[in-house]
């Protein structure tokens, strides 16, 4: 019978020490060590990942405000008023229709000359 006791405390001893070294070797890994590090860690991740995404975000506003640019200035290049200041001149029925041919007028026909610093009315004779 005393043979078992020894072999159980022998068991039992290792047992113990077993435990104790892995109880030892979890208090030495960093997270126990220093325990704000990791979150500190993500903290800076986080961090980093924020400015991406604004640097996205700004590269994306720049790119957009450059093509809403071009686009402004192929419209303006279109624009009837920008024909208007070449010296050219539109021409409306008293409706405000724009007339495209010489077709569209007749005689006695009252028209809006538009030009680029006003308008007059005209009669067709």
């Amino acid at each position: 019978m005393e043979k078992y006791n020894n072999r159980f405390k022998n068991s039992l001893k290792k047992k113990i020490e077993l435990m104790r070294l892995r109880y030892e070797k979890c208090m030495t890994r960093r997270v126990f060590k220093e325990p704000l590090q990791k979150i500190n860690e993500r903290y800076i991740t986080i961090d980093m990942r924020v400015k991406q995404i604004k640097n996205l975000i700004n590269n994306k506003i720049k790119d957009d405000k450059t093509k809403m640019i071009e686009l402004i200035t192929k419209l303006d290049t279109l624009s009837p008023l920008k024909t208007l200041a070449r010296g050219y001149s539109l021409a409306t029925d008293v409706k405000g229709k724009v007339i495209g041919s010489v077709k569209d007028v007749k005689k006695d026909d009252e028209l809006i000359l538009r030009f680029k610093d006003g308008k007059t009315n005209v009669k067709v004779i």
